[in-house]
């Protein structure tokens, strides 16, 4: 599984459909993800991925695509901490 499929699949996990999961689909306006949601999301996906995400640094973000490359970027990093 790569890390796209393994992020729609955290997703699914906490009532996201995956056909909407799609990179280039707006966080707010296309998924309808409020700020408190996507801080629930983003801990979700530092649970799941073992990695530690600042929103802030990373610029927030904008579509579903960015949270993708984010954790992608991420897990290198993490897998040279373990």
């Amino acid at each position: 599984m790569n890390v796209r499929e393994e992020v729609v699949d955290v997703l699914r996990g906490i009532g996201f459909d995956a056909e909407e999961l799609e990179d280039g689909r707006h966080l707010s306006r296309d998924l309808d993800i409020d700020s408190t949601e996507l801080v629930e999301i983003v801990v979700t996906l530092e649970q799941h991925f073992g990695i530690d995400i600042d929103a802030e640094a990373e610029g927030g973000f904008t579509t579903f695509g960015d949270l993708v490359d984010c954790v992608a970027r991420l897990l290198p990093a993490a897998a040279g901490r373990g």
